[in-house]
């Protein structure tokens, strides 16, 4: 569905909204019509300092709003997938922040939504719109190291600047098992969609197959408070390394976290990544990056060649708008990304991130997109369950391909279409809860669908 001008309403006046602002202020064929916030107050004074016209604090009146072909979606993580839905719903195409959803299930519906009414629903993933991440693939395009063949990710501190947007107080939704949709680890849910986007994004595309995590106990560390903007301090039990392997069984990667947040301490700041292959070696700082030298000069991305002299590339663009930092995220890293989304509405393409990606990280798509699953459950001391799931999608996320049982009670994993099959088995299994065994999967096939 092709547009000749976006007009936007902004939902969720967090942080993230002035750089999406930003983005659509500074686009020909933009202008944003609307805010929404619960907060009453806040959306007036939003509106107010950056001259938008229409205030709303009710989500279903602003997608009553004819004017408006356009949601642009910066609320907590629990609200994404669902409020994508809706406005998918109401004929908007839609730009949605990061993570997209919590589970599969609540995300496909999503996606599903936007396939039948016709409109592109983008995920808002900025690292693959960083200029030196841009750089780095396009040397990795051009073969300058060969083979890329590894990936090593580090996380170091992010520094924040001392004066900052105003944001809202509570932040507390980032901490909830439930709302920010990481259980036990919300930081690591939080972030990792960077993590892997970029490792897969820096392999030229080659999908991620396995990963791998590892857990520290930070119990006897000293505790201590994450960037001022946020409501993360040191957790007492948290995943400071992630290894993974690809669908090429040459390739793999790894992910390292040191900073005050896990009690550690890495010289180098933010994320970086150092891409291996067969012939050379690039080093390239992401958001928040920083003290990258080479020859006594800071850098953003460095390239390394066998038997040939390293070249240094620097990209200034006026720094962020957050973190201590040249690499430019909270600006123009993300104004990129909202351009990138309005020529694609403008010019009827394909988006670089598409939602269904921000769902499920393959080769789960290329199952996700043709199977229903028949489950056979086996619990201890009782009789044998079968079950098949009317929704062809609603245990994916709990019982991808090859993999083991999980419990399946858990809400973590439900969706709307779902809850009638969770109800049966709660029932059923009341004492056998978590020891349910899966012992078989079978799948048949299902109607040729499309998420995109």
């Amino acid at each position: 569905m092709k547009i000749d001008t976006a007009r936007i309403g902004i939902v969720g006046l967090g942080l993230v909204a002035y750089s999406h602002l930003k983005g659509y202020r500074s686009h020909p064929a933009a202008e944003v019509a609307a805010v929404c916030d619960l907060d009453a107050g806040r959306a007036q004074g939003f509106a107010e300092e950056n001259r938008i016209p229409k205030v709303y604090t009710s989500f279903d009146e602003l997608l009553a709003d004819p004017k408006i072909n356009v949601v642009d979606i910066a609320t907590p993580t629990h609200l994404h997938s669902t409020m994508a839905a809706q406005a998918a719903a109401a004929g908007k195409h839609v730009h949605c922040e990061k993570p997209f959803c919590r589970y599969t299930g609540e995300g496909l519906e999503a996606c599903r939504s936007a396939a039948q009414k016709g409109v592109k629903l983008m995920v808002g993933e900025t690292y693959v719109f960083l200029s030196s991440h841009m750089k780095a693939r396009e040397l990795l395009e051009a073969k300058e190291i060969g083979r890329p063949l590894q990936i090593r990710q580090r996380h170091g501190a992010w520094l924040e600047k001392e004066k900052l947007q105003a944001v809202p107080t509570d932040r507390n939704w980032r901490l909830d098992p439930v709302q920010s949709g990481g259980g036990a680890f919300p930081w690591i849910f939080d972030h990792a969609v960077h993590f892997f986007s970029t490792a897969e994004y820096l392999l030229l595309d080659i999908p991620v197959r396995e990963v791998f995590a590892v857990t520290a106990d930070n119990r006897g560390l000293r505790s201590q408070k994450g960037a001022a903007h946020d409501p993360y301090s040191t957790a007492e039990v948290d995943i400071p390394i992630i290894t993974w392997k690809y669908d090429d069984p040459a390739c793999q990667g790894a992910w390292m976290r040191a900073e005050r947040l896990n009690g550690k301490y890495d010289y180098m700041l933010g994320f970086s990544t150092a891409i291996v292959g067969e012939r050379g070696m690039i080093e390239v700082l992401g958001e928040g990056g920083g003290h990258l030298f080479w020859n006594g000069a800071e850098q953003h991305l460095l390239l390394h060649r066998e038997g040939k002299d390293t070249l240094a590339f620097r990209f200034d663009e006026g720094g962020d708008d957050v973190w201590k930092s040249d690499i430019s995220y909270y600006s123009q890293g993300h104004v990129r990304q909202i351009h990138h989304f309005l020529d694609c509405l403008v010019n009827d393409r394909k988006p670089r991130y598409l939602a269904s990606e921000g769902v499920v990280r393959k080769p789960w798509n290329r199952v996700i997109r043709n199977r229903r699953f028949k489950l056979i459950f086996e619990p201890k001391g009782r009789d044998r369950y079968d079950l098949i799931s009317e929704h062809p999608y609603s245990l994916f996320a709990i019982l991808p391909e090859g993999g083991e049982g999980h419990d399946l009670l858990s809400p973590m994993h439900r969706t709307s279409e779902t809850e009638a099959v969770f109800a049966k088995l709660s029932a059923a299994l009341a004492d056998a809860v978590p020891a349910v065994d899966v012992r078989r999967v079978e799948t048949v096939p299902l109607d040729s669908e499309t998420l995109e």
